[in-house]
């Protein structure tokens, strides 16, 4: 594609579609707020007639659900941060940043980056190949899906929820 469209369409194409997935990645935040709420109610309403019927049963199912709804938002939030490298190459495409790895990007390739990302972990600066830590790129699924879990804005209702299901669990057993 690089050859067939000028300068300016290139710009334009690339705007509309920085608009679009910026768009996209606030999205997912948006959604995960509304299950964090429905998942928050739903937990609190389940703990209390747990209490009032004494039963530990409904405590465990309550944490299993609460667990699997923060391993699925993890897993999730791979996806929205798959997005990000995109966004971050056209966002260095626009302010002529020379120390992108990716320069002059072909419009139109949303999924393909998207994939690369999600599959891939590619830098998309020289300084990622040797930053310290869990910042060097590429990273294994799996570590990705650890640190996304474990930011506040993830784990937030949910661990609290996991310990106070545990918390009367033990409660209901001592009774």
């Amino acid at each position: 594609m690089t050859g067939e469209i000028s300068t300016e369409q290139r710009h334009n194409y690339l705007r509309d579609e920085y608009l679009f997935l910026q768009q996209q990645y606030e999205d997912y935040d948006k959604r995960s707020l509304t299950i964090k709420s429905w998942v928050s109610s739903g937990a609190a309403a389940a703990l209390a007639l747990a209490f009032n019927a004494s039963s530990m049963f409904v405590t465990v199912i309550v944490a299993i659900i609460v667990l699997v709804t923060w391993y699925l938002e993890a897993y999730w939030k791979l996806f929205q941060y798959a997005l990000a490298d995109r966004i971050r190459i056209i966002e260095a495409y626009f302010r002529n940043d020379p120390d992108v790895l990716f320069k002059n990007p072909d419009p139109f390739q949303t999924y393909h980056w998207w994939f690369k990302s999600y599959k891939k972990d590619e830098p998309i600066y020289g300084y990622e190949k040797t930053a310290p830590g869990n910042q060097k790129r590429p990273r294994s699924h799996r570590s990705r899906l650890i640190q996304a879990a474990f930011q506040r804005f993830v784990y937030l209702p949910y661990l609290p929820i996991v310990v106070l299901c545990f918390a009367s669990f033990l409660i209901l057993w001592i009774k």
